[in-house]
């Protein structure tokens, strides 16, 4: 079944042969050995299994460092070479370059979420912890009532996170016995990801429940992949999807716009041009998981997760509203980001002109932005939007596109209880460029209720110029 739309003009179909599903003997046994780690207590195996992982890290370091880093910089070039081509192929939607894609009318309505990190239960249940689950739901239930599309922009359930719990290790080993499997028999790998698929479903049953009703029902829902749930390009793992959400369809990027046309907005996860967690280099970007899963079992931090103090930077105008530009062959700045977005606005720029072309619309990086300030060309990337994620504490920011508006454009807006609103104590205001144009509080909408105090959707609007003297100031200071 498809969930297309009639304004929905073109699908380009991901390139991976249909396999029939492995027997059911095998995902009965996964089941079982999930089912009875769930009833083991949690922090004795986390943490032994923790250890163990770092005592193999350490012993293993002299391999481990050079096999990360040493074809690095291939795939640094690979991911150049794709945004550099990315912009022509949008007119044709050249799988080689974009993926599986599909074609959304731009006169409809779509919500665009992303980075929502579906978990199962345990240390790694990030939206519980944050306290976004609920108001995910709130969400749901509004734009679903006013008849909304949703779009769900990747690494929206969790699959590289492990540790956590008793069955969190219980996958952990049984993905690295698929792994070692991999090359001579893949059916372990995809019944360990049908089966933690299913513990998430069931750990986010009423989400779930709501996606189906509200979105799937009505043939207004879209799923993109994402580094964290990219076991979903697999068939035989998004055939466990498809029986929850009856017919849904995992692509990597989806265009508002007609076919054999530049699109009005292009809308993909962005990772596809990140060395550490394209296709190709995921690899990387699980590993690290995997090592930073094993610390916070350790430590009982949660690397990742932002606090009260990122909340209220953000609502209050004081977060910094720029771009990543990270240079070089190892694609890694000093606060670990990898994606490096001014490439996607050179290569945007160069082929339409700052001004024109499509909007872009992101997730990833976690951090929401709106015509982002870009370090790498000193100068703003107008038509871009980042949806942010919807693990924030106590915050989800998300993308709206309005087709019926006077103005077609992305909003991207942050949905809140009203307690996490006013009043906001976010410091002394930074005078850097991208402090200077950072996300301001605008039109608030009350959407519902969380036991009885209201939930709000804010929307979040950078300034529409740079004070010309800022921009001459950090010309000098660069040059």
């Amino acid at each position: 079944m498809s969930l297309l739309p009639s304004g929905l003009t073109q699908v380009t179909s991901r390139r991976v042969a249909e396999r029939p599903e492995p027997t059911g003997w095998l995902d009965r046994t996964v089941d079982g050995i999930m089912r009875r780690s769930s009833s083991l207590p949690g922090p004795p195996a986390t943490r032994a299994w923790a250890s163990l992982k770092l005592f193999a890290v350490i012993f293993a370091s002299p391999l481990l460092g050079p096999g990360l880093f040493a074809t690095l910089p291939l795939e640094t070039a690979r991911c150049r070479r794709r945004a550099r081509r990315m912009p022509q192929a949008l007119r044709t939607d050249d799988p080689d370059v974009v993926g599986a894609s599909a074609r959304l009318d731009p006169a409809g309505r779509y919500l665009v979420t992303s980075d929502l990190h579906r978990c199962i239960p345990g240390g790694r249940d990030w939206p519980r912890q944050q306290a976004t689950d609920d108001l995910y739901r709130v969400a749901l239930d509004h734009y679903g009532a006013e008849g909304w599309g949703l779009i769900e922009a990747g690494d929206v359930e969790d699959f590289w996170m492990v540790g956590g719990s008793a069955l969190g290790v219980a996958i952990d080993a049984l993905r690295m016995l698929g792994a070692a499997l991999w090359p001579i028999d893949r059916r372990l790998s995809h019944a360990t990801a049908r089966n933690q698929l299913q513990r998430i479903i069931d750990n986010y049953g009423a989400t779930y429940s709501a996606i189906a009703e509200k979105f799937v029902g009505p043939g207004r829902y879209w799923r993109l992949s994402g580094n964290h749930d990219d076991p979903l390009i697999r068939p035989e793992v998004a055939s466990a999807l498809a029986r929850r959400l009856p017919g849904a369809v995992v692509h990597d990027l989806v265009s508002l716009g007609n076919p054999g046309q530049i699109p009005e907005a292009v809308i993909t996860h962005g990772h596809l041009t990140d060395p550490w967690n394209s296709p190709n280099g995921a690899w990387r970007g699980r590993f690290v998981t995997w090592l930073a899963s094993a610390l916070a079992d350790l430590s009982g931090d949660e690397p990742g997760l932002t606090g009260a103090a990122a909340r209220t930077a953000l609502l209050a105008g004081r977060a910094g509203n720029r771009l990543r530009s990270i240079r070089g062959p190892f694609s890694v700045d000093r606060d670990q980001f990898t994606l490096n977005e001014t490439e996607l606005h050179e290569s945007f720029a160069g082929h339409f002109g700052e001004d024109a072309g499509p909007w872009l619309v992101l997730g990833h990086t976690h951090v929401p932005g709106d015509g982002p300030w870009d370090p790498g060309t000193n100068s703003r990337y107008e038509r871009y939007v980042n949806s942010g994620s919807g693990v924030a504490e106590r915050v989800i920011t998300a993308v709206e596109w309005d087709g019926g508006a006077a103005e077609r454009r992305p909003i991207l807006v942050a949905i809140a209880r009203m307690s996490d609103l006013d009043p906001v104590d976010a410091g002394p205001e930074q005078t850097d460029p991208a402090h200077r144009i950072a996300l301001r509080a605008g039109e608030r909408t009350a959407i519902g209720s969380l036991d009885g105090e209201p939930v709000v959707r804010v929307v979040l609007r950078a300034p529409a110029t740079v004070p010309p003297s800022m921009v001459r100031t950090v010309m000098v200071a660069s040059s």
